[in-house]
């Protein structure tokens, strides 16, 4: 690696790395959920795991999907029992979604089985690689949540 990356590298590493470690999430979701629910209604699970209750429009959001896409994806949940509508407790006219005792419960089994699988893939790290990976991370997490989206395409010349 270059002592001095340029942004165009490291956006080259981000394209390379994110999406190969997506898809290994992704099979390692499908082999262990043993059918329970799919990647996107795992992401659901897990947004209402992490923020608690949340409403029909800010779940659709989250997954860039349309509203009547995502009532049919929460169905399919509902249907098992793995999430429940229920009142917000600030505005009693809204209804939101929240994890079941048992979502909650088949949720965390999967995230403990993710957990563990992530933990052998990166068993080979030494501590100080670990600790420059979480602080990456972090950093990533804290810039990529302050984009904003535009329907512009830059071309950006690679520096050389």
């Amino acid at each position: 690696m270059e002592q001095n990356p340029t942004l165009l590298d490291c956006a080259h590493s981000i394209i390379a790395v994110v999406p190969r470690l997506s898809r290994l999430m992704r099979k390692d979701l499908r082999l262990h959920s043993e059918g329970l629910f799919t990647e996107p209604q795992f992401r659901v699970m897990a947004r209402l795991y992490r923020e608690g209750a949340q409403c029909l429009s800010a779940l659709a959001d989250l997954q860039g999907v349309s509203l009547p896409t995502m009532s049919k994806l929460v169905q399919g949940l509902e249907a098992r029992g793995l999430v429940g509508r229920e009142r917000d407790e600030t505005d009693h006219r809204r209804i939101v979604l929240a994890l079941t005792p048992v979502g909650r419960s088949a949720y965390e089994d999967l995230l403990h089985c993710t957990e563990q699988h992530i933990v052998d893939w990166i068993s080979a790290l030494d501590a100080e690689d670990r600790l420059q990976v979480i602080r990456a991370l972090e950093q990533l997490d804290k810039l990529f949540s302050q984009v904003t989206l535009s329907n512009t395409c830059e071309t950006v010349e690679p520096a050389s």
